[in-house]
């Protein structure tokens, strides 16, 4: 009897609101009353040479059935179980005990399951009321009976178990409210994190959307930029050719200003339209095998007008020649990206070195300058899309800050990766490692 109390209370210890226990039985309710209807009527014919009444027994058995009766249909009528069940548990209490001898009968603890039941499933009158019936359920047979089943000696025994059954229904209604409030609060807590997450993943999804929406933008912008760009470029282009008949010194100046111009707009929609596409799905990479000492060659040949119009010596160093299986153009724009910067940001007279070599299971292509060096600070936003060094704005030094994102992208995009490391005031040197061949 006790284990199964134990396990009872265990079970019922969990939340439920006062209302939800009104409106249908509490879980497990029906076992337990199986359980405790069985456990008493296992205790009752246990052979202890006790004559049994079987009068008392038969009335017992009825009021059990009714009593499981009741929690079965507990939805039907819940105001009338809720206090219902319990009261049935003391009379068959009392039943039990008249039938097996009386006071010495030891079902006396019986009176407690009601006890229990109401602390843990209804609220304080209904308590109150129970230990009332309870107390007048073992005072009645003292009472009105009296010896021998019922001896002066068991109005102690009653009032020890009612004083027993009141602190431990208190006790137990206690926690059972504090465990209620504590599940209420942790449920409050739970669903605020859950409505939380989901507005944050609702805003996630916003943010995802205007996302898509930018590079969407910028890939239509970029688009239609380019058309008109390069029907511009070519009337520019035939506007300068001398078969179309001399200009003026200033007319021809200013023609050159818009078409240095222009090139730049054109470069700078290419590597917006190159970034959208890279945002959208893979880079599409037409891998050969690529000589890294050709495309060092190229990138300086490239960059010799740019680095002699400011003295810049443009060396190149190396290994024996490294082989990759890359993509030719994209690594040349790399190279090139990287080249025209280390020229942009090195003062006059000044040196950029070019060099490849093999570290491992890599190819290693690297551009050293003795420019002016990167704040340790900018140095891991200086791959950001549109991100430009203190040194540039200073200077007033051109860029969009899209190169070096965009040689980024293509250096992954081969399984490799791009460092930087540099020093203020002492230069800089990219690495760009590839897999060899």
């Amino acid at each position: 009897m006790t284990a199964s109390t134990a396990e009872f209370v265990a079970r019922f210890g969990r939340t439920r609101p006062d209302a939800r226990a009104k409106s249908r039985p509490p879980e497990h309710a029906v076992p337990f009353t199986l359980i405790a209807v069985v456990t008493a009527y296992g205790l009752l014919f246990l052979p202890t040479g006790t004559r049994l009444d079987y009068t008392v027994v038969s009335a017992a058995a009825v009021l059990s059935a009714a009593l499981l009766g009741l929690t079965l249909f507990w939805p039907v009528v819940p105001r009338l179980a809720t206090l219902g069940i319990p009261l049935g548990y003391i009379a068959l209490a009392a039943l039990l005990r008249e039938a097996a001898g009386g006071s010495t009968s030891g079902f006396g603890g019986l009176f407690l399951l009601p006890v229990l039941w109401l602390a843990l499933t209804a609220g304080t009158r209904e308590l109150a009321a129970i230990l009332v019936a309870m107390g007048a359920a073992q005072a009645i047979p003292l009472a009105f009976i009296g010896a021998p089943a019922y001896p002066a000696s068991g109005w102690r025994g009653a009032f020890v178990l009612t004083t027993i059954a009141t602190v431990t229904g208190l006790m137990v209604q206690r926690l059972s409210q504090q465990s209620r409030r504590r599940t209420a609060l942790l449920q409050e807590q739970t669903d605020s994190l859950t409505r939380a997450s989901a507005q944050l993943a609702a805003q996630n999804e916003r943010l995802l959307e205007l996302d898509r929406l930018k590079d969407e933008f910028v890939a239509t912008a970029s688009h239609e930029l380019r058309t008109p760009l390069t029907s511009l470029s070519g009337y520019l282009e035939m506007s300068l050719d001398p078969a179309e008949g001399p200009l003026s010194p200033t007319r021809e100046s200013h023609l050159r200003i818009v078409q240095r111009n222009a090139d730049r707009l054109a470069v700078l929609v290419d590597q917006l339209l190159f970034l959208a596409r890279a945002d959208s799905h893979p880079i599409e990479l037409d891998r050969q095998a690529v000589d890294l000492a050709e495309i060092l060659d190229e990138a300086a040949e490239t960059a010799s007008p740019a680095a002699g119009a400011k003295n810049i010596s443009l060396v190149i160093a190396g290994e024996p020649p490294q082989g990759v299986l890359a993509d030719r153009p994209q690594l040349l724009r790399v190279v090139d990206n990287l080249v025209a910067n280390a020229i942009k940001f090195t003062p006059d007279g000044g040196s950029v070195r070019l060099a490849s070599r093999r570290a491992g299971d890599s190819a290693v292509i690297e551009v050293t300058d003795t420019g002016l060096g990167i704040p340790r600070a900018e140095q891991q936003e200086l791959f950001n899309r549109f991100f430009r060094g203190t040194s540039a704005v200073e200077k007033a030094i051109p860029g969009s800050g899209l190169g070096l994102a965009i040689s980024q992208v293509i250096a992954e995009a081969h399984g490799g990766t791009i460092q930087l490391e540099s020093t203020p005031g002492a230069g800089s040197t990219f690495r760009v490692a590839l897999p060899l061949a």
